[in-house]
């Protein structure tokens, strides 16, 4: 069954959600006064109950009503931004598409339409039209057009009743993320399961007459490239922020963040290398969802669509924007973190973010110099001599990860000892004014010397460190670098931990706690939440509301800090020897083993922790049946015991849920 009437079906499902509450309260309100008029005891507990039904369900109800879509970003008034509006309203005209009441500009590398409504989606309150920044960095205007086409494409549709059953679709599932535990998200979870079954295919049925609003609006080359353009924008722009806006937070500078992403997705060789990854991507189908067909599926529709030729306009698409000299910089600013200082441009960004990058590694060379023991001098003419004695695995242990498999060590030393060592001699070139580092859109920095010519630190000192009888040669062509041998860096301060997620409570002997995970270690904070607060959590939105913030204000709270509350405990990673995970029906149990002796550094009081054979103690942590998340803590937890992690699931864990890692 597909088309108008699975959407009829959905609908009927999703009006009856609200109908039956009602109708089973009348009837028990009937069946009291049918009773009351023969046993007045009777009718009145009959009444009783119909009261109390209908508390529960309206208690119910307002939890889940009470989902709403917040506007995003940065809103464009009609006034400042005429031209954008009016290709806006002439495609809402020719799609016969009601009109959004924002248009918003956000950082996401794509475009959407989100409506804020009630009733689950029966009634709307407010249409956004988001368009990301990055996409006005790639695509020209008749591509944007094709885009902004597709997405009001999606508000028509062949059937009202289709474009309703995915508005309702769309708010079942984001009510369902938006409730903590307990028995309203329970029920509620079981009913959207049953509709989104239902309302399957109206995604697909919505995405076809899109497309083909795209196709009459831009044409169909136009519509098909903006296709492929936005999946190679959705690639590129992760790789873009990892790779050059990190730089900005680096350093604290404001960078032109849409010129900055054209240049990266123009260049030579991202372009070829990203124009192959899409290929791939929609060859295989990978881009395809329960609300979204794949690209290959949608491609081959829009050639089949019989439509008369449009020129295509190639202006870059913020062309769109009034003077975009002036409003592109001013978008970028209110996207930004705040704090930025003022405006650089990418060349002297670059440069003094490579230099920093390079200065914090030879930091963290010092500090596991520092802790190893040795007596070596951090310069790199103490760490070579070192290295050349064969000490070098000895040097660079305290900063390797200690959940590293043992047949990784080695090879893992030999990388770690490398990256640091060379950054250090950058580090020590830069500092003499020798080298410093150049902006390249097709990779990382380049090192380029004060004689023009590129210095690779890797090609340099990694035969070296992997075979210590060639640090004499090593010596002779870092001399002869012109770099200064007794440069060194202050050891780095240890750094603070990052928080990866929240599991609120967890059982230790003695109480229940907040657990912690970060890229550090784990902390355990008592835990002030009752059972009864957890259910009135999933059932009252005030508790929802009240628990959300309580978990928001611990995640942005340094860790330093969270360390030093009364009865706060640490349990550091380096202390711990193996670590085992059991899952059941039940939930899930952690084991830690752990060496608490004179050099421990994690901060335990007495909380349940057992004395083992051999000098090592275990802390067992169980999960509670009421327990919520926030952020990812079983990934966290996953990266921070790597190779100490065993995982026990018992048979009857696939019937049930538990961590992923």
């Amino acid at each position: 069954m597909r088309g108008p009437w699975r959407a009829a079906l959905a609908l009927a499902l999703h009006i009856g959600f609200f109908l039956a509450p009602i109708a089973l309260v009348l009837g028990l309100l009937a069946i009291s006064a049918f009773t009351f008029r023969y046993d007045q005891s009777s009718g009145m507990k009959a009444a009783l109950a119909a009261v109390a039904v209908g508390a529960l369900f309206a208690i119910g109800l307002r939890a889940v009503l009470r989902s709403r879509v917040r506007p995003r970003g940065v809103r464009l008034d009609r006034a400042e931004q005429p031209q954008l509006w009016r290709m806006v309203e002439s495609i809402a005209a020719d799609a016969a598409a009601p009109l959004p009441d924002e248009i918003r500009i956000t950082s996401d590398p794509t475009a959407n339409i989100r409506e804020d409504t009630a009733l689950l989606g029966l009634r709307i309150r407010t249409r956004y039209l988001e368009l990301g920044l990055p996409l006005l960095a790639a695509l020209n205007v008749s591509e944007l057009r094709a885009v902004v086409a597709h997405e009001l494409g999606r508000l028509t549709g062949r059937s009202k009743l289709t474009v309703t059953a995915y508005r309702a679709s769309a708010s079942v599932e984001r009510t369902v993320d938006g409730l903590t535990g307990g028995p309203v998200k329970w029920m509620f979870t079981g009913y959207a399961r049953l509709f989104t079954a239902i309302a399957a295919t109206t995604g697909h049925d919505l995405e076809l007459a899109a497309d083909a609003i795209a196709v009459r609006e831009a044409g169909t080359r136009a519509a098909a490239t903006a296709l492929r353009k936005r999946i190679a924008i959705e690639l590129g722009w992760q790789e873009y922020s990892d790779e050059y806006l990190s730089m900005a937070k680096a350093v604290g500078h404001t960078p032109d963040v849409l010129l900055g992403f054209r240049n990266f997705m123009e260049h030579p060789t991202r372009k070829p290398e990203l124009a192959e990854r899409v290929k791939k991507a929609i060859a295989e189908g990978e881009d395809g969802s329960r609300t979204h067909l794949p690209a290959r599926r949608r491609i081959e529709a829009m050639k089949r669509i019989k439509v008369s030729g449009r020129d295509i306009d190639d202006r870059p698409a913020f062309a769109l924007l009034r003077n975009p000299r002036k409003s592109v910089p001013d978008l970028e600013d209110r996207l930004m973190v705040d704090g930025l200082k003022r405006r650089l441009g990418w060349p002297e960004l670059a440069r003094l973010a490579g230099a920093a990058h390079v200065a914090e590694r030879a930091a963290l060379l010092s500090s596991a110099v520092a802790q190893s023991g040795l007596p070596v001098e951090p310069a790199i003419a103490g760490i070579l001599p070192a290295i050349h004695r064969g000490q070098g695995h000895d040097l660079i242990n305290p900063v390797l990860n200690p959940g590293l498999c043992p047949e990784r060590i080695d090879e893992a030393a030999v990388d770690t000892l490398t990256e640091l060592l060379g950054s250090a001699v950058v580090d020590a070139l830069i500092c003499a004014r020798r080298a410093h580092h150049e902006l390249d859109w097709g990779g990382p920095s380049t090192v380029r010397l004060a004689n023009g010519q590129p210095l690779d630190p890797d090609r340099l000192i990694r035969p070296a460190v992997a075979d210590p009888r060639l640090i004499p040669g090593l010596h002779r062509a870092l001399v002869d670098l012109g770099v200064p041998m007794t440069h060194a860096r202050r050891p780095a301060a240890e750094p603070e931990p990052s928080l990866a997620g929240i599991v609120s409570p967890v059982q230790c002997t003695g109480g229940n706690y907040d657990l912690l995970v970060t890229d550090r270690g784990l902390v355990l904070l008592p835990s002030s939440a009752s059972t009864t607060k957890r259910l009135l959590a999933g059932t009252l939105a005030r508790f929802r509301k009240a628990e959300q913030e309580q978990l928001a204000e611990l995640a942005a709270t340094p860790i330093g800090e969270l360390r030093e509350r009364p009865g706060a405990q640490w349990v550091d990673s380096r202390d711990v020897a193996r670590a085992r995970l059991d899952q059941d029906r039940a939930g899930w149990s952690l084991s830690l083993e752990l060496y608490l002796d004179e050099y421990a550094v994690s901060e335990l009081d007495d909380i349940g922790v057992q004395d083992g054979e051999d000098g090592v103690s275990e802390l067992v942590l169980r999960s509670t049946a009421d327990g919520v998340e926030h952020g990812d803590p079983y990934r966290g937890l996953g990266e921070l015991m790597g190779a100490r992690m065993n995982l026990d699931e018992t048979d009857d864990t696939n019937e049930g849920e538990g961590p992923g890692f």
